[in-house]
């Protein structure tokens, strides 16, 4: 059993107690005080404005022209003039065929046409000496209509050769195969010893024009209304964001220069194309791209900063302003927002005073400080 303690000691640990109570105490009321200090924060301003819509979407870049290159003629590969992904000119030789035998056709075919030739000058001839002796009576109208019968023959065989003519000479041109645009040409399939058909399925090179590109890209159907607007104007640009060689991103515009007819009902979009300069060749045929359209606005709209916007369990919300630089939380209707702003329908007023940044420290009816009380920055045109 412990022995009794004395008076001072238990006087003692009683002056250590409340010692410690007075410095809890002392510690609550001075985070009490701390919490009631104004929360420092930065203002914005409630404004009307022009706001953008702006419309993202994934795209790919596409050929504005793409040539398959096939034969018009049957005939032998000579000789290949072009290499796999070599870039062309329009007019440039890309395969020469044997043009032999189509050399002995149009030689053939230009002396059928001056045998008949002859033929019909030879019937020219007595038609007028026919005509000549009919006026005098010395033959019958029918001796006259069988020589007329004979020149119109003649003439016609003299015009089916021609014709023969300048089929063998355009099937002997055929047998230079030149590139029909500018542009880059892929894989060649057949070299040269290889027999080709005009029947082939498979061309011999496919050449795409590498400047400018399409860059093709849908869109949802509820921007519809919006891009019909923007289709109506000639300077709605596209933006657009793909990878470059070195791993960077490489951004690129261009105007917008085709809105499709229809919208695509099993996926409820709209396809859209845009037209993108290319003359250094970073875009490449079936890249794809992230894509993304500015529609300027048919009126000013209530706009607030977008860093503004808080969400809570009822919906988006600001916290405003009010008198003697309190915050007062104000729910809002949103319609529509992108990076800068938020354009709302109701729930605050042109001219008011939000809280833009610092808002995660607030609680409703806190003091304020203001950091700044600068507008909301305007929209971009």
């Amino acid at each position: 059993m412990k022995p009794y303690q004395s008076g001072p000691a238990i006087s003692g640990a009683l002056l250590v107690a409340s010692l410690l109570l007075t410095a809890c105490g002392a510690g609550h009321d001075g985070a009490r005080k701390g919490g009631d200090a104004p929360v420092p924060v930065q203002i914005g301003t409630v404004v009307q404005v022009d706001v953008p819509t702006t419309i993202e979407g994934i795209g790919n870049v596409v050929p504005v022209n793409s040539v398959a290159v096939k034969s018009r003629v049957e005939g032998q590969i000579e000789r290949v003039a072009v290499h796999d992904g070599a870039e062309v000119r329009r007019g440039d030789l890309l395969f020469q065929l044997d043009p032999r035998p189509f050399q002995v056709a149009l030689a053939a075919a230009q002396a059928t046409l001056e045998r008949d030739e002859a033929q019909w000058a030879k019937a020219q001839d007595q038609l007028r000496r026919f005509q000549d002796v009919f006026a005098k009576g010395y033959v019958s109208a029918d001796q006259l209509s069988d020589v007329q019968a004979n020149a119109r023959s003649a003439a016609a065989s003299v015009a089916a050769d021609q014709a023969g003519v300048d089929n063998a000479r355009l099937n002997l041109e055929f047998t230079t195969l030149r590139s029909p645009l500018d542009g880059r040409v892929g894989r060649v399939m057949l070299q040269a010893g290889n027999i080709v058909k005009a029947v082939d399925a498979e061309p011999l090179i496919t050449i795409n024009q590498m400047d400018p590109v399409y860059v093709e890209f849908a869109v949802p159907e509820r921007y519809l209304a919006e891009l019909q607007r923007a289709a109506k104007q000639p300077k709605t640009m596209v933006e657009l964001t793909a990878s470059a060689e070195d791993g960077a991103s490489l951004v690129r515009s261009g105007p917008l220069t085709f809105l499709d007819n229809a919208v695509d009902a099993p996926t409820g979009t709209v396809r859209l194309r845009a037209t993108v300069e290319n003359d250094d060749r970073a875009l490449w045929p079936g890249q794809y791209t992230r894509v993304k359209i500015r529609v300027p606005a048919d009126a000013p709209a209530l706009a607030v900063p977008a860093s503004a916007v808080n969400q809570g369990p009822n919906g988006a919300y600001v916290y405003v302003l009010a008198a003697g630089d309190t915050a007062e939380q104000r729910p809002i209707t949103i319609t529509r927002t992108d990076a800068e702003h938020a354009v709302v329908t109701s729930g605050v007023k042109a001219g008011e005073l939000i809280i833009v940044d610092g808002q995660s420290r607030v609680i409703p009816g806190a003091k304020v400080a203001r950091l700044d009380a600068q507008p909301a920055a305007q929209a971009k045109p």
